[in-house]
């Protein structure tokens, strides 16, 4: 039986049309039935997906005064869906960004808070030995990527840094939360970043991780 991953996606800076073209090269279609939706409120607990990869902004338009989409009632339905019902979580880059530094997911979930980005710049990735990383060799972006600042919230593994001329910065790191697992990866602003060997070789070592 395939598993199910429910892929949300679609906000102002990271277009649904930039992300779809690589989730044939992370799921492997005799493996995954992959559902693809920029409507958060498709996540559901009765009908829980084995994996949930989030690809959204919290904002999903910073350009005008846009409410956080993730609320209360969002957030206990995906806390649900990892705790009791073993749907792992997987948030790429701009699906870390925005969350306020005291909300549950920030705190309790992601146990990771986004702080900025500077300019793009080039970003290198270096793996640190585990189970995730296992034969993932260091490597830079063809392309400038954003560079996110973070901190690291909570108890967790970080297996990953990124590293630029603003320093060096947790860039994958995954933890178990109750029954589910959860891994933050901060790279992959553009389709080509999202499309490096090396970095999509780590997506499909890390959304295996959390169905396994």
């Amino acid at each position: 039986m395939k598993k199910k991953v429910l892929v949300l996606t679609g906000d102002y800076w990271h277009p649904t049309d930039s992300i779809t073209p690589v989730l044939g090269e992370i799921f492997d279609e005799k493996e995954w039935d992959v559902t693809v939706t920029e409507n958060p409120k498709d996540l559901s607990a009765e009908d829980a997906p084995d994996l949930f990869v989030s690809f959204k902004d919290v904002i999903e338009n910073d350009q005008i005064p846009t409410p956080l989409w993730c609320d209360d009632e969002w957030t206990k339905t995906l806390d649900t869906c990892i705790k009791e019902k073993e749907t792992g979580f997987v948030a790429v880059h701009c699906g870390l960004a925005d969350i306020p530094e005291d909300h549950f997911i920030t705190k309790n979930i992601l146990r990771a808070f986004f702080i900025t980005h500077p300019e793009q710049c080039e970003v290198s990735f270096e793996p640190v030995e585990s189970e995730l990383t296992e034969g993932i060799q260091p490597f830079t972006f063809s392309h400038p990527d954003e560079h996110y600042q973070m901190e690291i919230k909570g108890d967790t593994n970080v297996i990953g840094y990124s590293v630029s001329v603003n320093g060096r910065q947790p860039a994958v790191w995954y933890h178990h939360y109750g029954e589910g697992k959860v891994v933050g990866i901060t790279p992959g602003h553009s389709y080509e970043n999202l499309g490096e060997p090396e970095y999509l070789k780590l997506l499909r070592r890390c959304t295996a991780w959390c169905t396994r």
